[in-house]
């Protein structure tokens, strides 16, 4: 049994590798191939990993992929954007919240005024407000302003959409655990998750800088960055704080303070971001297997999506020198990245028994495989017509 996972992994690796050297070839997010691969296994049978197995990938996932995203954030360069970038984050967070929110409501009769339906909705509206951070970085060479405003956006927003949802579930799941709390105790429970995590974090942060500014090698450098990430996301969780959020604050500090070998240690910590990325992208699409009486609604939630996507471009760069062009490349590049499938697999392993998670899992997955497909089309029709300029 061990072997066949090993061979489950090579084989996983071997193709992951090669899709993504096509797409860096034709210059297009790796995103649809490693999906595809995933859609193909899960239709035959072909991979299959149990329930351990993927909550440990996607949990190793969250450690390197919250690291690798908000160490890249840097206080001089979202200033230095911020014009465009904060207010495209800011009206897109509000208007996603409202519109998303109230439509699934309707939709999908979660208009009940149950504490637990309305989580739901929400961890599924912050969900959504994920932008893939790579398919960015794929585009760099085209339209450099443009991108490096949707590069911002996508980094604050990844941090975000793996916080709030975590955040929601854990809470979810402890009020269902302890049903007939008092109000005051499930607020306690909340902020008690946030509070925590904020204080681990600062600590960590303050200890790893001092450490890491010491006479140390590369490699002891790397070992202690990510041997301290795992550490501090295991301890925040044990205490039912929130791990992604203490690991955010850990890793803000870290990339806003001078270290010794910062670069890197960046590229050390993308490069392992990037394989579990291959590993939970082809595991996404083993399980994207969607219940048809879903596909109607969610097609109408989707496109409601979009005009929301539209309107907050719109607003955020209204007045700019950005055309309709540009901001219909901000509004249809908007592909689901590895944040939105890492939780997708958590709510499908740990989560699995909440009530209504169901309809959440399906919708997502379902604005996943829409938005793979919109922004494959639009980024190739994007190419020919630059071609023929």
């Amino acid at each position: 049994m061990f072997e066949q996972y090993l061979i489950y992994s090579a084989i996983i690796l071997l193709l992951g590798t090669v899709v993504s050297a096509l797409a860096e070839k034709l210059n297009i997010s790796n995103t649809m191939f490693l999906t595809f691969i995933g859609m193909v296994f899960g239709a035959f049978g072909l991979i299959i990993f149990p329930r351990d197995t993927i909550i440990f990938i996607s949990t190793l996932s969250i450690i390197l992929v919250v690291f690798d995203s908000t160490i890249k954030l840097k206080y001089k360069e979202i200033q230095k954007f911020s014009s465009y970038s904060m207010r495209l984050v800011l009206i897109f967070f509000i208007i996603n919240f409202i519109v998303l929110s109230i439509s699934t409501s309707c939709l999908f009769n979660f208009s009940s005024t149950s504490n637990i339906n309305l989580i739901l909705v929400l961890i599924f509206t912050f969900m959504m407000y994920g932008i893939d951070h790579e398919f960015f970085l794929s585009m760099g060479r085209q339209k450099k302003e443009l991108v490096k405003i949707a590069e911002i956006e996508s980094l604050i927003n990844r941090s975000l959409t793996l916080i709030i949802p975590l955040v929601l579930l854990n809470y979810l799941q402890a009020i269902i655990s302890k049903s007939n709390l008092p109000v005051y105790v499930e607020w306690w429970i909340y902020f008690k998750q946030i509070f925590i995590s904020a204080i681990f974090g600062i600590i960590a942060g303050a200890i790893v800088v001092a450490i890491l500014n010491t006479r140390l090698k590369e490699h002891i450098s790397y070992l202690i960055a990510l041997t301290s990430s795992v550490i501090l996301y295991v301890l925040s969780e044990g205490v039912q704080a929130n791990g992604v959020l203490s690991l955010t604050v850990f890793t803000l500090i870290l990339g806003n303070y001078h270290l010794k070998h910062k670069h890197e240690l960046k590229k050390f910590m993308s490069l392992f971001a990037y394989i579990f990325n291959i590993f939970v992208f082809i595991l996404i699409g083993t399980v994207m297997l969607i219940d048809f009486k879903y596909v109607l609604k969610g097609t109408y939630l989707f496109l409601i999506f979009l005009l929301g996507r539209f309107l907050s471009v719109h607003l955020a760069l209204c007045g700019s020198k950005f055309g309709l062009k540009e901001k219909l490349f901000l509004v249809l590049n908007g592909v689901k990245g590895i944040d939105v499938a890492i939780i997708i697999l958590i709510m499908m392993t740990r989560f699995e028994n909440l009530p209504g998670i169901e309809i959440i899992v399906n919708l997502s997955l379902l604005f996943c495989l829409y938005s793979i497909i919109i922004t494959s089309v639009s980024s190739t029709i994007l190419k020919r017509i630059q071609k023929c300029h």
